[in-house]
């Protein structure tokens, strides 16, 4: 099963939702477990070797240079990313705007959450 959890920011809040990786591992034994979260924080959730790939997101700095090509390909490399594993169930624990758009790159399974 593969879970993408989309929880970007803040440093805080991130640390808060680490417990839910041990929580996933227990509950779903082999679950492959991926990261959506600020580059800032990226290097944190690396951290924890539960998580089988962390996807950083530069929203902040993107907002800065929208026009920019050397951005527009980030932002390409970005939604590949999201789209390169099909997920079963994705967690939003942020609930904003920006996570919700996140969630909304993610290629879902059939039959996902």
């Amino acid at each position: 099963m593969n879970i993408l959890i989309v929880r970007v920011s803040s440093l805080g809040d991130v640390v808060h939702n680490m417990p839910m990786l041990a929580d996933l591992r227990r509950h779903v034994p082999g679950a492959q477990i991926d990261w959506v979260v600020e580059e800032a924080y990226a290097d944190l959730v690396r951290l924890n070797d539960t998580v089988r790939t962390v996807i950083p997101y530069a929203l902040r700095r993107w907002r800065k240079s929208l026009g920019e090509p050397a951005t527009r390909a980030e932002m390409r490399a970005f939604r590949t990313a999201l789209r390169s594993t099909a997920y079963d169930l994705v967690f939003d624990t942020q609930g904003l705007i920006k996570t919700g758009l996140v969630m909304r790159l993610a290629r879902l399974a059939p039959g996902a959450l």
